[in-house]
């Protein structure tokens, strides 16, 4: 399946982000499903910099490229509201978010 990348603006207009989700092994017995509907966290890109939501704290941030190598991983503290990417990224990227035994994902372009 391919994913449509969201383009990076570069100014001050930030562009949310449709974030898709997976588990991160859903063949787990260890991580049940959970009761109630998972929270999807709200991010916006706008150049280099990611923005979130409150729903987002205690995450690891991952870049990866088509070959599924990590190239950025960073975490976010329960305080933190936005993520600066290295300014030295260019090109398609996937994005993933990851919380507990779920991945929240979309492709961006930097």
């Amino acid at each position: 399946m391919t994913i449509m990348p969201v383009m990076a603006t570069g100014g001050d207009n930030p562009i949310p982000l449709n974030m898709k989700i997976k588990q991160t092994n859903p063949e787990s017995e260890l991580t049940p499903l959970p009761k109630a509907p998972i929270l999807i966290p709200a991010v916006y890109l706008d150049g280099h910099t990611l923005s979130f939501d409150a729903a987002i704290e205690d995450c690891e941030v991952r870049l990866l490229d088509e070959d599924e190598n990590v190239i950025f991983s960073d975490f976010i503290a329960i305080s933190q509201t936005s993520l600066i990417l290295p300014a030295t990224l260019s090109g398609t990227y996937e994005l993933q978010i990851i919380r507990g035994n779920f991945i929240f994902y979309c492709a961006i372009e930097l």
